[in-house]
């Protein structure tokens, strides 16, 4: 009888224990922030220094865990301007409305502060209004940010759930009051970027203190 009563009582521990865990693995990257507080600088490093070298030195990694299977764009020529349009915000900005993203684009090589406002376009790179042959948009975010950016903020400007996008989602590019959209045909892990072909790729860190990025590439559409 008291050994059935003990059988239960760790039960019922046990099942209280898994609740608290699942309850508070959403919040974990926050709590590590706050025991570790130097992890969102260390992070913002290796995020700036993802793209490093020339694409023509890009190797591929040995290994490449796709997210989302890969689809082949549908090659299309070099489209022209969209339609200039004054009721567009004057600021340029990212549009990601399946994950809740519209926060400003900001520019310029200090990434240390810029990556602690949001969303940086990574210079020496294509801009919507500028292609350049095999060298794309490219923007990158924190995945979780900093410790005093409020929740709203963080689900505005932060890359957070930038793994749920999959293939033909679109996203939307604010730039010069002129709308530019784009299609998602691939998505993958690594630590490099794997196909400078893209018109747009966005990446972020998969994890809260690991070198390995999860991106996503896109084309234009309009």
């Amino acid at each position: 009888m008291r050994l059935s009563r003990r059988f239960f009582i760790n039960i019922g521990i046990s099942f209280w224990l898994l609740a608290v865990v699942f309850v508070l693995l959403p919040d974990w990257p926050y709590v590590y922030y706050r025991i570790s507080p130097q992890t969102s600088e260390t992070l913002a490093s290796t995020i700036a220094y993802t793209v490093t070298s020339e694409p023509s030195t890009i190797n591929e990694p040995s290994q490449k865990p796709t997210i989302s299977p890969a689809i082949t764009p549908t090659p299309t020529p070099v489209a022209a301007l969209p339609d200039f349009d004054a009721t567009l915000p004057e600021e340029n900005g990212l549009i990601i409305d399946k994950i809740g993203v519209r926060g400003q684009i900001h520019e310029g090589d200090n990434w240390q502060e810029i990556l602690k406002t949001g969303i940086w376009r990574v210079p020496n790179f294509s801009t919507p209004e500028n292609p350049l042959p095999n060298r794309p948009i490219i923007l990158a975010a924190h995945r979780w940010g900093y410790l005093d950016w409020s929740a709203s903020f963080r689900k505005l400007n932060s890359f957070i759930n930038l793994p749920q996008l999959t293939n033909n989602d679109e996203i939307q590019i604010i730039w010069n009051q002129r709308k530019y959209v784009y299609k998602i045909y691939s998505t993958n892990t690594g630590t490099q970027i794997t196909d400078y072909s893209a018109d747009l790729i966005l990446y972020t860190c998969q994890l809260w203190n690991s070198p390995v990025r999860f991106f996503v590439y896109a084309q234009r559409t309009n």
